[in-house]
């Protein structure tokens, strides 16, 4: 029977390292912030211990474009307690990202108000991705209602005030009119303490 050890010392399939280097570099990046050139160095420190040499800044990359497919795409959990944090993103010529994280109020309320912290990345997921050619607030409005579709109705939205988000927001809350929209001043994660759920 195979051990854990022996598991993540064989080579990933189609690929030419272990599936212990890649969970490493992946891990440098995710957990302790390392850049991906970062990575590839702290790896050159340990070349004379492996057998596959260093992987480079693109691989890791590409192991961590994997990675972020995989949450993209994978089916998430449908509740009745999600808070939805928009914001567009990314512009690239004409075309724009929205994107759409969400957390839920039980682990709000379970594990970041009881420690008195902020939101970390751990602690949200992703639940839409969207590459839009026009940001148009009926086109933000049809996004999120085909996402509470797939994940149910969140409880609040927290978006910053840009005209088509808003817009979209507004909209949305025609159809869900007990959803509340929170102003993000400055994307610091903001919570209304005074909610009654």
């Amino acid at each position: 029977m195979e051990t854990s050890g022996q598991a993540l010392a064989q080579i990933a399939k189609g690929h030419h390292y272990s599936v212990e280097t890649i969970q490493i570099s992946v891990q440098q990046v995710i957990n302790c912030g390392t850049s991906l050139r970062g990575v590839e160095k702290t790896f050159e420190l340990y070349v004379d211990f492996s057998e596959h040499g260093t992987p480079s800044f693109s691989s890791i990359r590409k192991w961590l474009g994997r990675i972020g497919l995989y949450e993209l795409n994978r089916e998430k959990e449908y509740r009745s307690d999600w808070i939805f944090i928009v914001d567009l993103t990314v512009e690239l010529g004409t075309e724009k990202a929205l994107v759409v994280l969400g957390v839920s109020q039980q682990l709000l309320e379970e594990q970041v108000f009881p420690l008195k912290r902020g939101l970390g990345h751990q602690d949200v997921e992703l639940l839409a991705l969207e590459i839009m050619y026009s940001t148009k607030g009926e086109y933000i409005e049809q996004k999120l209602s085909e996402l509470t579709k797939k994940v149910g109705r969140p409880v609040q939205i927290i978006a910053d005030h840009g005209s088509d988000i808003q817009r979209g927001i507004k909209l949305y809350q025609q159809e869900y009119p007990e959803v509340i929209y929170t102003y993000d001043v400055t994307h610091e994660w903001l919570y209304c303490s005074n909610m009654s759920w």
